[in-house]
């Protein structure tokens, strides 16, 4: 089934071929009947210009050529210059058809080559478009890089590429993104400011160009260079709006000084990355004062709940080491973190005497059994935190279906809400209630984990909890550690 497409594309291609050779032919023919009957000094003789023009936009240079040779024939010594009045043929002088021949030459180069040029600046302003669209579509700032790094790449026709940006502190040019060459040409050792003055002049907002590295006193890395093969490179600054903070750098297939549209091609990636890079710091900065506010409104919650105090914060840290051993991806483990903070928001909509109801006889806890539903209600209008809902809605559901607020059970409960539940009920267990009752030991409370493993929990994922916990314990050096170990599995 996937050769289906490629095939009806090989024949929609044939068939535009055998479409411009057909139409290349029949202007051919009709300049031809016309200048037979106009002669060659008729304005029909420039009629030839058409298919020359067409062939050359059309084909490239070989068609440009062969519509020429074809068009020169088509009007060679057999063709008149004109007719008398009695229609005897008048013939063309041979420097006539020498200088003709020889301008539809020029003309089908100079179209072939006008086409080309037009083509490729398409194609860098494409290539500059879909970076452009890169950058609105994703603030992840690696793989921005990377699809400029691969476009740059591509589009100047390079060896190899590379973004680096400047760590202020070491004074070190770090790799951001590459593209080409080989990881032992990218790891040959770190590039900091002091080793060339090339990289100072970039910093200071210069465009450096070096015809050939390997000879070159102002590389540093000569040797490397040499084995890579490398010839030509041009260093551009990548620059944000007050300051300079890296470069971008292609290295040339061949030895050549570089032309001023390849240093503005160069220039504007590099400007593409400044954008993405400027673009993913601000959502950075917001998502931190979003986060900060995130865990001052629910230090708030908590002050109502002596028993929960800081216990959100704790979820949310053992939440996330159990999303790195199953692999989620950055983007869900970051929301993921979110929904851990404030699992629990929906609280400050219930009295604080409920809050500690949570026994099968008390009557009030079915206020307690509320916080899930206001939490989705309060959470819910703002569109940014709409992946986490079904954690805050959830997370008080039993993997045997005898939870709240919906009692779903097993997989219709939303992994991340599973995660939450059992991490959850673990920091219950290991701190005090508030009521001045100590908490269990890591090891008893890891116990009773495992030991409701298939009614309460999902048990694949107890598991990875176990080897979560069992990690900070060793790695804290704790001493029931050795304990930990024994801890059945589930």
């Amino acid at each position: 089934m996937a050769q289906r497409p490629s095939k009806r594309r090989r024949r929609l291609r044939t068939g535009t071929v055998v479409a411009s050779l057909l139409a290349l032919v029949l202007a051919l023919g009709a300049a031809t009947v016309l200048v037979k009957l106009g002669g060659t000094n008729s304005v029909a003789v420039h009629l030839y210009y058409l298919p020359i023009i067409y062939a050359a936009f059309t084909f490239g240079d070989y068609g440009a050529i062969v519509a020429a040779l074809l068009s020169a024939m088509a009007c060679g010594v057999w063709m008149p210059a004109a007719y008398q009045r009695d229609g005897t043929p008048i013939p063309q002088p041979l420097a006539d058809i020498l200088v003709r021949a020889a301008v539809f030459y020029v003309v089908g180069i100079v179209c072939s080559r006008a086409a080309t040029e037009l083509k490729r600046r398409i194609a860098e302003q494409r290539t500059l478009y879909e970076v452009a669209a890169s950058i609105t579509s994703t603030l992840r700032i690696r793989q921005v890089l990377d699809l400029i790094a691969n476009h740059a790449l591509q589009v100047m026709d390079a060896k190899g590429c590379a973004i680096r940006l400047l760590d202020e502190e070491s004074e070190e040019l770090r790799l951001a993104a590459t593209a080409g060459l080989s990881d032992a040409y990218w790891d040959k050792g770190p590039v900091r400011i002091s080793d060339s003055p090339i990289h100072q002049a970039v910093l200071r907002g210069e465009v450096e160009e070096i015809y050939n590295a390997p000879t070159d006193p102002r590389i540093r890395y000569q040797d490397a260079a040499r084995e890579a093969g490398l010839t030509s490179v041009l260093t551009v600054p990548l620059s944000t709006r007050d300051r300079v903070i890296g470069l971008v750098r292609v290295y040339a297939r061949r030895r050549h000084h570089f032309r001023q549209r390849e240093i503005d091609l160069l220039s504007a990636f590099a400007h593409q990355a400044s954008v993405a890079i400027e673009n993913a710091r601000l959502y950075e900065d917001i998502r931190r004062n979003y986060y900060e506010t995130v865990r001052a409104l629910t230090r708030a919650i908590e002050a109502k709940d002596l028993a929960t105090f800081s216990h959100s914060e704790r979820v949310a840290e053992t939440v996330d080491q159990m999303a790195e051993q199953v692999g989620l991806p950055a983007e869900q483990r970051e929301m993921l973190r979110f929904g851990s903070i404030l699992h629990d928001v929906g609280k400050i909509g219930v009295a604080e005497q409920s809050l500690e109801a949570r026994g099968e006889g008390d009557a009030e806890r079915v206020f307690y059994q509320m916080h899930p539903i206001i939490g989705q209600s309060i959470l819910q209008p703002i569109g940014f935190l709409e992946p986490i809902l079904p954690v805050v809605l959830y997370h008080h559901e039993r993997w045997d279906g005898r939870g709240f607020p919906e009692g779903r059970g097993g997989k219709q409960i939303p992994e991340m809400a599973r995660m939450v539940a059992i991490a959850d009920v673990y920091d219950r267990l290991c701190y005090t209630d508030g009521t001045g009752t100590p908490g269990l030991s890591v090891r008893e409370a890891l116990e009773q984990i495992t030991s409701e493993a298939g009614s309460r929990f999902d048990p694949e994922l107890v598991r990875v909890f176990r080897r979560v916990i069992l990690a900070q314990t060793t790695s804290s050096h704790e001493e029931h550690s050795p304990a930990q170990e024994e801890v059945p599995e589930p």
